[in-house]
């Protein structure tokens, strides 16, 4: 092994939907010290969305899951890590990802691979937000765009936030051995910027030296529930009786 792959630092952001993730990997491949990949387990993640749609979209993703090599996770993982110039080589996991066992194998057997492990506090929020997404032309933007709602299930929504606490505490416990970094959806955001103090605590468990980081993105919802939520009244009230209802907390 030579000196520059002994000082390379690797890492993934594990994570689910709506955490802000793609945001923190547009940032975080803004440090000049960062080479930061999307979803490298799924193929190719850039399709132009123009050719993402039906039959056609289920034949291009099989032929980039082909090409790519994405059905040998460990493969794929250790030619992404051994790329690039870059001081840190990362990426980001989906728990989805993790489904495969060989995926999952490799990232815990490599025990010096770095997490930053990436939620987001307002469960309600994240359901909400996946309800939405079958209701937005794109999934990320780069110019504003105008408020939709949607009807909410409260007995669904309650069910999934159960299920997602208990996903965060899997991996958790899975990757026990790892250096982790628990990071917060909540304390992503300055505008358009990384804040500063999330920006520093990451840059710290990497290694590299501070350096202002910004993404492309705007986020695609308000941050009001009731502004998200055909029937607010009645999701907050069956949530206020569970040990969720912190969750509606400035909604």
């Amino acid at each position: 092994m030579n000196s520059r792959e002994t000082r390379r630092v690797r890492a993934v952001i594990l994570t689910t939907q709506r955490t802000g993730s793609t945001f923190l990997v547009d940032c975080l491949g803004s440090h000049p010290d960062i080479e930061c990949a999307s979803e490298i387990l799924v193929g190719d993640p850039d399709i132009p969305a123009r050719r993402k749609g039906g039959r056609f979209k289920k034949v291009v993703k099989l032929g980039n899951f082909i090409r790519t090599g994405a059905f040998l996770p460990g493969h794929r993982m250790d030619g992404y890590f051994t790329g690039g110039a870059a001081r840190v080589r990362m990426f980001k996991v989906m728990y989805n990802h993790l489904a495969n066992p060989f995926a999952r194998r490799y990232l815990q057997e490599q025990e010096d691979i770095r997490i930053v492990h990436l939620r987001r506090h307002n469960l309600l929020k994240v359901y909400v937000s996946k309800l939405l997404m079958p209701k937005r032309a794109q999934v990320q933007v780069f110019s504003p765009v105008d408020a939709v709602q949607v009807h909410v299930d409260p007995s669904k929504a309650i069910a999934s936030m159960r299920e997602s606490r208990q996903l965060y505490e899997r991996y958790e416990h899975l990757f026990e051995r790892h250096r982790r970094l628990p990071v917060t959806y909540e304390d992503l955001f300055d505008g358009q910027q990384l804040s500063g103090t999330t920006a520093a605590r990451i840059c710290e468990f990497l290694g590299v030296a501070p350096h202002p980081m910004k993404s492309g993105i705007i986020k695609l919802n308000p941050e009001s529930l009731r502004d998200m939520v055909a029937n607010f009244d009645e999701l907050a009230d069956a949530v206020a009786k569970t040990e969720f209802a912190d969750m509606l907390g400035g909604c």
